[in-house]
């Protein structure tokens, strides 16, 4: 397994000063797994090791699908091409799916995604336009709300790493 070191991390461009650096990582270094259970914020525990060299390409795929599923399901009725890529991504990492299906199935995602972004964009103006001082007391609690929801995803994303990395071992 690899141990993950301040020359490490400085070699991938962390954005830790070299004091926090050296008060956070040990000279001799840290696992992968000792970096996941750092008292640090979340994303900078990902950020380190959801990199190939930590874990292989066809691992972070398949995380990556979990977690656009998961996502997907917050949404509630998703667009089916956004599925589909979801599919197809998983299928590649497996070695069962071509590239150029995987292109097709990012540009159909894409598409869906600029869809639901216009269809939002035109929601939000909508809303504003109704009823600002509500909409914005609405947004404020929607968004205290997505900050606990995205801090338990974080929480389980950090879990499913750990138990990719332990199963590389």
């Amino acid at each position: 397994m690899i141990q993950i070191t301040r020359k490490l991390l400085r070699e991938w461009q962390a954005c830790y000063s070299n004091e926090k650096l050296d008060a956070t990582v040990p000279g001799s270094g840290l696992t992968p797994l000792q970096i996941l259970d750092l008292n640090i914020p979340a994303e900078d525990r990902m950020w380190v090791v959801l990199r190939e060299p930590v874990i292989p390409a066809c691992e972070l795929r398949l995380l990556a699908c979990k977690w656009a599923r998961e996502a997907l399901v917050v949404v509630g009725n998703p667009d089916p091409r956004s599925v589909a890529a979801v599919d197809c991504a998983e299928r590649f990492a497996r070695g069962e799916s071509t590239t150029e299906e995987l292109a097709a199935a990012w540009s159909a995602a894409r598409a869906a995604a600029w869809s639901a972004a216009g269809f939002a964009a035109w929601s939000a103006a909508g809303a504003a336009a109704r009823d600002a001082a509500g909409a914005a007391a609405r947004d404020a609690a929607g968004a205290a709300v997505r900050a606990a929801a995205g801090a338990a995803a974080r929480a389980a994303q950090i879990e499913d790493c750990k138990s990719v990395i332990e199963n590389l071992s």
